[in-house]
């Protein structure tokens, strides 16, 4: 209606028709064709703008980490280029619809027969193709490093995008490094599971539940490699390490990694018991890059996994995957008692979707989409993907490699301050070293501890209260507990007591406490927002002697991060923030330096006084005990 006025007025100009109204019905048709035209254009300029420059994150990782602990490490920069001479091949099924995998040089591949793990498969996507989902191609571009070896194999597949444009290139910066430091890298081609316009009927018809299949495609490829590094005729043959395997997935397939690795343990598919598999890789590393999470339920229920090492990667201004999705993963892998396996997150200011692909771009949606959303703010592409060779090398050295000290890395950013812009990170880490005493799931007691025989006590404090998190879409499957103070006027700070069970948990000096804590403020609580949250962790053994070190002796608590992704004035619209855990670990030798009369052997209680701010929220959880 808004343009059909606007072309009246235009007409009537046009024709001089205007020229028979009365003087007033004259100025207010062109103060009316004035007032269109300055919106209409108003409207263009704001679509066609990139957006506005992005505010500074409060503070920055050199600023929270200025301990001397970080002076004179060891670690290389783990995205340094290794000894190793890069070579690439590319192999491929016969009679390709890329006819790049079919060139001279390419290894030959079988095709998988996947038609009971898609639906909606069209005939024109068939035709369009030259296949159907009973012959889906195992197509890969592979960097690898010349010379003898074992080398560990690392596969990376891609996400959702138009089927055209394709994804599997856009890895190129991962492949180069990772082969010139002795990796087998693979970039999957899945491309032909993506969205397509055309082939989908014009999205009236587009494929379904699809994500299965980008998991069945991955082991396939795994058991391609399994028989090339026995075929003495193959140029891999007994150079592929397959007790060392990792899988990386981005967006889409952040998912299809953790369905690959479910599967890879299965005797049958969950669903269908007449599908059978036979698998049973080692695969040891899952990276999620943006990852989704929850497109695939098998018989119904959020995806298991057990004793994987595990990292994801998430940009605070993701524009297509908006939450931390990964976390729900992260929070649904279990370890066996007695295994060695970490899990991490990573949460980047400025980081957006698209750039951790070469291909994709700073916008994350399609077309005109785009021009919703304030890309100027997003950081520049060599920082992210400077960032994604930092984490990935770090979590493949550490996992596969069996380079222990870039675990360090993921524990604590700090020791990665001088190899990543200097921006602000949030990041989660546990493993199966540590006895959770509280994770706040086990029942509704707020004084039961998960470990049976501690306790749980709050003194003072606004609030106290277990519950599920909740991430800027869903309410998700695991929960903490949120505390609350105000200790303006109070005599007494606020405090959170765990009293540890008599059996159950082994302390020594070389015994660490962790938690994860999450600064959950809104906009409603007095004190300033920009104040960083510290406190004080008091540890008490069995004979009362205590000692305590400020949270700040690691670091503050990070603030909330405000993910705002849209153009003014649309920039608070929604969720723009989500809690994101930080976790912490304070060795027990640095209390006993404070009171060499603690004992750590017998660690009794451990206490977090809320006496350094004087207001805020957080949210705690999986708190317990590493050796």
């Amino acid at each position: 209606m808004f343009f059909s006025l606007f072309g009246a007025l235009v007409y009537k100009f046009a024709t001089g028709s205007y020229k028979q109204a009365p003087k007033t019905r004259k100025i207010g048709a062109i103060a009316c064709l004035s007032l269109i035209t300055v919106v209409i254009g108003a409207g263009t300029f704001w679509l066609v703008r990139a957006g506005d420059e992005a505010a500074a994150p409060d503070v920055t990782l050199k600023q929270l980490k200025t301990s001397a602990r970080y002076d004179g490490m060891a670690m290389k920069n783990p995205a340094e280029h290794g000894s190793f001479k890069v070579k690439s091949l590319l192999y491929g099924s016969p009679d390709n619809y890329r006819k790049e995998f079919n060139q001279s040089g390419s290894l030959t591949t079988k095709t998988v027969d996947a038609s009971e793990f898609v639906e909606k498969w069209s005939s024109v996507r068939t035709k369009s193709l030259g296949f159907g989902p009973d012959a889906m191609p195992l197509n890969g571009k592979v960097w690898y490093p010349e010379g003898k070896g074992n080398f560990p194999l690392v596969l990376i597949v891609h996400g959702n995008h138009l089927m055209k444009d394709y994804s599997d290139p856009g890895y190129e910066y991962l492949g180069k490094l990772m082969a010139s430091k002795g990796y087998i890298f693979v970039s999957v081609d899945e491309n032909f599971l993506n969205v397509s316009p055309y082939e989908d009927l014009f999205l009236i018809s587009p494929l379904l539940n699809e994500n299965p299949a980008r998991g069945l495609l991955l082991l396939e490829h795994l058991k391609t490699w399994k028989g090339w590094n026995s075929d003495p005729d193959n140029p891999f043959y007994q150079k592929v390490d397959m007790e060392r395997i990792a899988l990386i997935g981005h967006s889409r397939g952040g998912e299809a990694i953790s369905i690959a690795a479910a599967f890879n343990k299965l005797g049958s598919h969950p669903d269908f018991g007449h599908i059978k598999f036979d698998y049973n890789f080692s695969i040891r590393s899952l990276i999620s890059i943006a990852g989704t999470d929850g497109y695939y339920k098998p018989q119904g229920k959020p995806l298991p996994l057990q004793d994987v090492n595990y990292l994801s990667l998430h940009g605070a201004h993701d524009m297509d995957v908006n939450s931390m999705d990964a976390a729900h993963q992260y929070h649904r892998i279990s370890y066996t008692k007695g295994t060695d396996y970490m899990k991490s997150l990573v949460y980047i200011y400025g980081a957006n979707h698209g750039q951790f692909n070469g291909g994709w771009d700073r916008g994350d949606a399609a077309g005109l989409g785009n021009q919703l959303f304030n890309v100027r703010q997003i950081m520049p592409r060599d920082e992210q993907e400077t960032i994604a060779k930092v984490f990935i090398s770090s979590f493949l050295d550490a996992t596969l490699k069996d380079q222990r000290q870039y675990r360090e890395v993921f524990k604590d950013f700090g020791y990665a301050k001088e190899w990543i812009p200097d921006n602000l990170y949030v990041g989660n880490y546990y493993d199966s070293n540590t006895t959770l005493i509280a994770d706040y799931s086990e029942d509704i007691d707020l004084q039961s501890t998960t470990l049976p025989g501690g306790s749980l006590m709050g003194e003072n404090l606004r609030v106290w209260k277990e519950e599920k998190v909740k991430s800027k879409m869903f309410q998700a499957d695991y929960s903490a507990v949120r505390l609350g103070w105000n200790s303006n006027g109070s005599s007494k700070p606020a405090s959170y007591t765990v009293t540890l069970p008599d059996q159950g948990v082994k302390t020594g000096k070389e015994s660490s406490i962790v938690f994860s804590l999450a600064d959950i403020r809104g906009k409603e609580e007095a004190g300033d927002p920009k104040e960083l949250i510290d406190l004080t962790i008091t540890v008490e053994d069995k004979d009362g002697r205590q000692a305590s070190l400020p949270l700040s002796d690691l670091s503050k608590l990070p603030p909330v991060i405000e993910g705002k992704v849209l153009k003014w004035p649309f920039s608070n619209a929604g969720n723009t923030s989500e809690p994101i855990f930080q976790n912490y670990d304070f060795p027990l030798g640095d209390f006993n330096k404070m009171n060499p009369d603690f004992n750590p052997q017998q660690l009794s209680k451990i206490r977090i006084q809320f006496n350094l701010t004087k207001t805020g929220t957080v949210l705690l959880n999986d708190l317990g005990v590493r050796n």
